[in-house]
């Protein structure tokens, strides 16, 4: 029997541990999840059915933690639970960061820090936990680990499951990059197949005045990072026509990226948001009268369907059009300046000149006297310091590779930084996804009869882990793969354990608000009588 009191005390020892993303406490968690584990009876006798997989080259020696509980040794079926382990900062929680890991002090204390009225409301409801990681998602974990020792002692299926506690979710999903690899090679090894993937993330809704519905999500909103790379040509201040500003050309393509329309998808009832800029800047680095050689700004889009070579070809035609834009704003002020003056100052003449990351690369690799990729990873190793953005580095892989190849002209460069989410979506016609529909379609009901409960599905998640668990095979991601700066250089992306990699997945979620601030709350009676129950219930129709 499921003991919701046991998931309860497993959540606050999870909550106990820091496990901040990025930072050296974060294998705490994977510590104190294989401690946990070893607890119960059945993994303290197979302590070989418990593995840590180190991430490789990690600075911070991170590690993903995975248990196989084989209930049903004559059965290849496996349920995969899966999620991760780590937290974002408690720096909201003012006075009260150490007590943010203290599930009951900070639910106790917590009307000490501003609280809205809705919150406030919560929380002398008495009905929800406060607390760092309480919903996002220590919870999961908390349930997994009871659902492990209940099917472990009671078995009652036919089928096995394969729990994996991933670190990096927080930051770039580097545990579940570790993962897929880690699946495949199980999968290989062992003989299974894989029936679904369960994934006990929380969700939110916006107004739970107005939306009283607890949801399961089908599918994972992708996410996409397109930088584009300037390079203007200098000059000096006082002869400004002779050369263009890299800036000048980010503006351009600023004003025809930021919130396109065009590049927002939809499926069904579910829509994309709208573009945006997340970073613009010039690479000048110390003052002088001369203007910026090169600018670099990229962008993140949300994808629900993206066609990588559709995408890669509307990101071309915005720059072509910016770089002209550029050009005719230049020839506009020098109409003017001579209008004005009588002079004719010196004049650049530039020709628009666009260029894919892997269209350079390839040049670069050519011209390159040497071994290219180890000049990369050079590059890598002496910039890749504590405190220094991954994507600060694409910037500098960039550079070198314009300033390796041949052509030395103005150009926008286009290529994606990381991370990288794909978007996925079950082929429900597909055998194991009928399955699990159908799955979904009887706790839906089952929650309905047995809890009251009106629980409906969504095709979207957010983005999460759960990205990686198809890629859509009618799409050319190798495409995309090669104008990722860095991939499998300075960020692991296991593009073939990717496209191998294939189980239709759930976000079968646990029901908090709040997630990364500090009124972070979990919802008492729905986590901890309902979700277990609903876990349950698919796990046991899923492998009858």
């Amino acid at each position: 029997m499921i003991s919701k009191d046991r998931i309860y005390d497993n959540l606050e020892r999870l909550v106990a541990v820091p496990s901040v993303s990025g930072t050296v406490t974060e294998d705490l968690g994977a510590q104190k999840l294989e401690e946990m584990l070893y607890e119960i009876p059945y993994f303290a006798e197979h302590r070989e059915n418990v593995q840590l997989v180190p991430l490789e080259d990690d600075v911070l020696g991170r590690r993903i933690v995975t248990a196989y509980l084989e209930c049903c040794p004559e059965s290849k079926k496996v349920i995969l639970l899966v999620g991760h382990y780590d937290v974002v900062d408690v720096e909201e929680f003012g006075h009260l960061k150490k007590e943010a890991y203290d599930i009951e002090t900070i639910t106790k204390r917590i009307n000490e820090l501003p609280m809205d009225e809705e919150t406030r409301k919560d929380y002398e409801s008495g009905e929800w936990y406060f607390g760092r990681g309480t919903a996002d998602m220590k919870i999961g974990h908390a349930l997994s680990l009871e659902l492990l020792r209940h099917y472990a002692e009671e078995g009652g299926i036919n089928g096995n499951l394969l729990y994996v506690g991933v670190c990096g979710e927080e930051t770039n999903s580097e545990g579940m990059l570790r993962a897929v690899p880690f699946f495949n090679q199980f999968k290989e090894e062992k003989g299974v197949e894989y029936e679904a993937l369960l994934m006990p993330e929380c969700y939110m809704v916006e107004n739970q005045a107005t939306d009283p519905n607890h949801y399961i999500h089908y599918g994972s909103q992708g996410k996409l990072m397109p930088m584009f790379f300037f390079v203007g040509s200098a000059t000096h201040a006082e002869e400004p026509f002779l050369g263009i500003d890299p800036l000048l050309m980010s503006n351009e393509v600023y004003k025809r990226m930021q919130l396109n329309p065009d590049f927002v998808e939809s499926v069904g009832s579910d829509v994309g948001v709208s573009p945006v800029a997340l970073k613009s800047m010039d690479l000048k680095t110390t003052y002088s009268c001369s203007t910026p050689l090169y600018a670099a700004a990229y962008y993140t889009l949300s994808t629900l369907c993206l066609d990588p070579k559709e995408t890669v070809k509307k990101l071309t035609a915005i720059a072509e059009e910016s770089f002209k834009a550029a050009i005719d704003f230049m020839d506009m002020r020098e109409k003017a300046y001579i209008e004005k003056t009588g002079v004719h100052p010196a004049k650049l003449n530039c020709v628009p000149c666009v260029k894919t990351f892997d269209q350079l690369y390839k040049e670069a690799k050519e011209a390159y006297d040497g071994d290219f990729d180890q000049a990369i990873k050079d590059l890598i190793k002496e910039e890749m310091k504590p405190g220094v953005e991954m994507q600060d580095v694409t910037i500098k892989i960039v550079k070198l590779a314009y300033e390796t190849a041949p052509a030395k002209q103005p150009m926008i460069i286009i290529s994606f930084i990381p991370p990288y989410y794909p978007d996925v979506m079950p082929d429900k016609t597909e055998e194991r996804a009928a399955r699990l529909l159908a799955a979904v379609d009887d706790i839906i009901e089952f929650a309905k009869e047995e809890f009251g409960e009106s629980l409906k599905s969504k095709d979207y998640y957010g983005v999460s882990d759960l990205a990686f668990t198809a890629l859509d095979e009618s799409k050319d991601y190798d495409y995309l793969f090669s104008n990722i700066v860095g991939a499998n250089q300075m960020w692991t992306l296991p593009t073939e354990d990717m496209k191998k990699f294939s189980v239709p997945g759930i976000v079968l979620g646990c029901y908090g608000k709040d997630l990364h601030k500090h009124t972070e709350r979990l919802h008492k009676k729905y986590n901890f009588d309902v979700i277990p129950a609903l876990y349950e219930r698919i796990i046991n129709n899923l492998l009858k």
